[in-house]
Order: structure tokens, then sequence, then C-alpha cells
């Protein structure tokens, strides 16, 4: 009885130590996932480039490339750090506290702007379709991405908005590209004059070639018979 007793705590014993052996090398599912979702979110860092602009891509876009000249379809919200003078002492540490909205776009409105052309503000022509000389990527449609802008590429020591935006503020925009489309860029001045010239010339030829002709018909009309 002893025996068979002994036996049968040594077989449990056994079966417990396997169990907690699996248990402790068994990795839930969801652990997994929270892991990835840490991975992935430490990869959208802000980047400061040369020229003071600061960008960090909250989500890359899966279409084309925005480019130079592109009508942009998006969404977007425009804030700046409101810098307090005098109050209270401990009123500049709240975090968030004087973050001004000056503009954004509504839900189911999304703007419509031209970039790369000088159209919109230069922090927004380079945060959007990118630098290869500052090492700033092109956004992508459906791509999300928050810009820091230094005043030097946004409204400078005017301002804007008769005071919405004050002189020499930084400003921060987050954009998603809704869509983007090709905008026909018509033909330029430098062209419609070179054509203008073109078929000036070209009269001008066919005048002077009928003024030689109308003179010498009866040479021609010689020739001809001849």
């Amino acid at each position: 009885m002893y025996r068979t007793t002994n036996s049968c705590f040594c077989v449990f014993a056994a079966l417990l130590a396997v169990i907690a052996t699996a248990h402790a090398f068994a990795t839930p599912r969801s652990g997994l996932t929270s892991n990835r979702n840490r991975r992935a979110t430490s990869l959208n860092v802000a980047i400061v480039a040369r020229n003071g602009l600061q960008y960090e891509d909250i989500e890359i876009g899966t279409g084309r490339n925005v480019f130079k000249g592109d009508s942009v379809l998006c969404y977007y919200v425009g804030t700046y750090e409101k810098t307090e003078t005098g109050g209270d002492i401990f009123s500049k540490f709240k975090k968030g506290g004087n973050t001004v909205t000056f503009d954004e776009t509504q839900p189911g409105d999304p703007a419509e702007v031209v970039v790369g052309m000088g159209q919109v503000i230069q922090g927004w022509d380079i945060g959007i379709c990118g630098d290869a000389t500052l090492d700033i990527p092109p956004m992508k449609i459906g791509g999300d991405r928050k810009l820091v802008i230094p005043a030097s590429l946004a409204y400078g020591e005017g301002g804007a908005g008769d005071g919405v935006i004050p002189p020499n503020m930084d400003l921060e925009f987050q954009i998603a590209i809704v869509n983007s489309e090709r905008k026909d860029p018509g033909v330029s001045g430098s062209t419609k004059l070179k054509a203008f010239g073109g078929l000036v010339g070209f009269l001008v030829f066919m005048l002077l070639s009928l003024f030689v002709v109308s003179q010498n018909t009866d040479k021609l009309m010689s020739l001809i018979s001849g």
C-alpha cells in the first residue's frame, strides 16, 4: 500500500512539473500583440531636418507619393503653444494648457490645396512633398503626418489673420492626405510668348513670299510656259 501511494505521488509531482514548465515558456497571444504594438509606436519618432522643420509620420500611406503641383485633398488641424506673460508662475508648466487651435477642417469637409507651388506656407510644401536635399520623404496618399514648422517657414515676423497667428510663432500641423491628383499646370507665359513669336514669324514669311511672287508674275509665267 505504501509503495503504491508513493508511486502515485511521484507521477502526480511529475505532471505538475511538466505543466509548470509549459506555462513558464508559453507566451499569451495578447502579450505578443501588445509588444508588437509598442514596437510600432516607437517607430513614430520626430525627426528634425536641417532647416528646422520637424516631422513625424503617424501613419505612412499605402498610395503613391505626393508630387509638387498635386491638388491634395486633406484633413488637418493647426495649433501653436501660447506663451503666457505674468500670472501664475506655474502656468507655463501646465502641459497642454496653452495650446491654441487656430484652424482645422471638419469631418466630411476636407480642404483642397495645391502643394509644392508656393500656394501654401513653405513648411507645408516641404513637409508634404518632401525634399531630397533635406532627407525629408514625401507623404503618400492615405498618410498622416505631424509637422512642427518654425516661424521662418510659416508666417514669420508678420504673423497672419490679424492676430490669429502671432508674429514669430512656430506652428504645429497634423495633416492626413485623403487623395492627391495631378493638376493641369496649363501653358506657361514663356511658352505662349514663344508660340506667338513663331506664328508672327510665319505670317511675315508668307507675306514676303506673296510680295515677291506678285512682283515677278511675268517671269514665273514665262518659265511655266517655256
